[in-house]
């Protein structure tokens, strides 16, 4: 059954707790994506991970990540591969902070988190549940063994009830606790001369297993889920192309979802599919270089949607994209997909795309067959739905599938590389890698924020990223910081004088040519006048479309979303809208498809945009 948007829209008043089952197997110490291990015949014992549970291996560059953050924890580089043998394999589990931050699965066992700590600028470790026991277990530093019966969250040891110390004490460190009398452990933090409890519970002991099996082993013991896996996904292909019956595409990113999804449709179809790329303007280099020659390689007819410099044109409008305020999406990614899919499949398509329920809830509320309003002719199917990064993964090394090689470097996330949507720790790796990228971005940070008069914290803190700060990042701000905000968008101001509407602009001229053109799509002939910077509108029964239609004609950035969403194919964009006048219907569908007019009325009057159209 096919779902549409505003099945879609419902389904998000209904919270969905998804979490991807993890095993273990104690014997072939490897971990398990069902109960059995098809290895050695055993069963597993169930890992519980902080939902999702969207577990992926430790590559390359996060093992080099995790020893320089172990390095910088413990006292010695001996510690370091005694705490963890980096010959086995390592799980990460992305897991809610402040910003970056993973669980480290080792030997089927949480030994602690691996986060970016924000305000010293780094990634840090901390210890935890088996982590704990095996620093007390081996003794390395640091490490306290304290007197007391027992102990609770938030409580402070002094110095004087500590019997046994080893290790730097250094205000700020993480360290591991056990009570003499062996009952509880903890990890706590130092502070001043004591140390803060963080996290205490009934001890346990660390349970090395035996071996140091390969990622091969790994696939080998979870063979036959992989091959169940695979075959329903080529079966719902299969189901739906005969269903649906138009062309079928594949959307692909470059990323390890969409190129497992690429293999299991090829596989379906018993021939390579077009791919379908959108190079948004801020794609990595390796990203784009990558998709190109893979597509080559496949001998797959690539359809390239390309928004060009539209996001550094938008940027310097509307300002730098925030979570709450991702105008960016629909003006790089969505428009540009839309028009490269009307251009090539008139008539519409089939897109399968590598979504997965456990990246985030809205994906997780979202069904495995839909369509998207902004592409309407395209129907959208998602073969692996239901896989988590672990099978993807597994997927990838089990058919010797070639990733895009930014995973090795320490990238989790591919896209778009200033999102908002990226913690700090993953823009950290960015920076790393394309030094003079971020410096570009940086640099258009610090002018825009001198505009504004935000301060250095702004962009260094990353708070560029909300425009109102959320209530965990707050918490971990200088006080004078946690009301820290800019304005953004379009400068205006709006008001009624009988009437009549007044629109006044901050910044920016009002240009007649451009105005009269686009009021074109209201019915009958709009009266207002120019006066500096203000427009009268004569008559203000129009409202708020008369703000959006000014927006449109003076501030266009070129992308094209109302000329796509038109129903009568009357708008033309020629450095801004042209309205064809005998083709216009007057619906004024343009005014509430502009993604720069509906992000004003949001930012500026937090105005629901099914709101306007009513």
């Amino acid at each position: 059954m096919l779902t549409d948007t505003s099945q879609r829209k419902s389904s998000k008043k209904v919270p969905i707790l998804v979490s991807a089952p993890l095993y273990w197997c104690p014997r072939c110490n490897v971990p398990l994506l069902g109960s059995k291990c098809h290895k050695c015949g055993g069963d597993g014992f169930r890992l519980r991970v902080t939902p999702p549970g969207d577990v992926r291996p430790a590559l390359s560059g996060d093992l080099k990540r995790l020893k320089t953050a172990l390095l910088d924890y413990f006292d010695s580089s001996e510690a370091v591969f005694e705490f963890i043998d980096f010959r086995k394999p390592i799980l990460l589990n992305k897991i809610p902070y402040p910003d970056a931050a993973d669980e480290v699965i080792v030997d089927g066992q949480i030994v602690g988190h691996l986060f970016y700590d924000v305000l010293e600028e780094k990634w840090r470790f901390k210890p935890l549940y088996s982590g704990v026991a095996r620093i007390l277990e081996k003794k390395l530093a640091p490490y306290a063994v304290i007197s007391l019966e027992r102990v609770a969250r938030r409580f402070e040891v002094k110095k004087t009830e500590i019997v046994e110390l080893s290790g730097e004490w250094r205000r700020g460190r993480f360290i591991s606790v056990g009570l003499a009398s062996g009952r509880q452990q903890a990890v706590g933090v130092i502070i001043r001369g004591r140390i803060r409890i963080l996290k205490v519970w009934y001890s346990k002991s660390y349970l090395e297993l035996s071996g140091t099996p390969t990622w091969l082993d790994v696939i080998r013991a979870n063979e036959k889920y992989l091959q169940e896996k695979e075959a329903e996904a080529i079966k719902f292909i299969k189901d739906m192309v005969k269903k649906v019956k138009k062309p079928i595409f594949v959307s692909f990113s470059g990323g390890k979802d969409s190129l497992v999804t690429y293999y299991l449709t090829k596989t379906a179809l018993g021939y390579a599919p077009p791919l379908l790329f959108n190079d948004t303007g801020i794609e990595l280099p390796e990203t784009v270089s990558y998709v190109k020659t893979f597509a080559k390689k496949e001998n797959a007819r690539l359809i390239y949607a390309d928004a060009g410099e539209k996001f550094w044109h938008a940027v310097n409008i509307m300002g730098p994209p925030a979570r709450d305020y991702r105008w960016c999406c629909k003006v790089v990614k969505l428009t540009p997909i839309a028009k490269a899919v009307e251009k090539v499949f008139p008539e519409g398509a089939v897109s399968v795309v590598g979504q997965r329920k456990y990246e985030s809830m809205a994906r997780a509320r979202s069904p495995r067959v839909w369509v998207n309003k902004w592409i309407p002719k395209v129907i959208a199917i998602a073969p692996i739905q239901d896989w988590s990064a672990l099978d993807v993964w597994l997927y990838i090394m089990r058919n010797r599938l070639t990733p895009n090689p930014l995973y090795f470097l320490g990238f989790d996330r591919l896209g778009c590389w200033l999102c908002p949507a990226t913690e700090l720790g993953e823009m950290r790796t960015v920076k790393e890698v394309y030094p003079e990228l971020w410096s570009s971005w940086e640099a258009f940070l610090r002018k825009y924020g001198a505009a504004k008069n935000a301060s250095k914290e702004w962009i260094k803190l990353g708070l560029w990223r909300w425009v109102k700060i959320p209530g965990d990042i707050k918490r971990i701000l200088p006080k004078e910081l946690d009301k820290l905000t800019i304005r953004r968008g379009i400068e205006f101001s709006i008001k009624s004088e009988g009437s009549r509407l007044v629109i006044e602009l901050e910044e920016g001229e009002i240009i007649h040519e451009k105005l009269s053109e686009v009021l074109k799509v209201f019915p009958g002939k709009v009266k207002y006048r120019v006066s500096g910077k203000s427009v009268i509108f004569e008559d203000k029964k129009w409202g708020i479309h008369l703000l959006m239609a000014l927006v449109r004609a003076l501030f266009c950035v070129g992308c094209e979303a109302c000329a796509l969403k038109c129903p009568a194919s009357a708008i033309k964009i020629d450095g801004y809208p042209h309205i064809d006048a005998a083709k216009c219907s007057h619906c004024l569908v343009c005014n509430t498809s502009c993604p720069i007019a509906v992000y004003t009325l949001k930012i500026k009057h937090n105005l629901n945009i099914d709101k306007v159209k009513k």
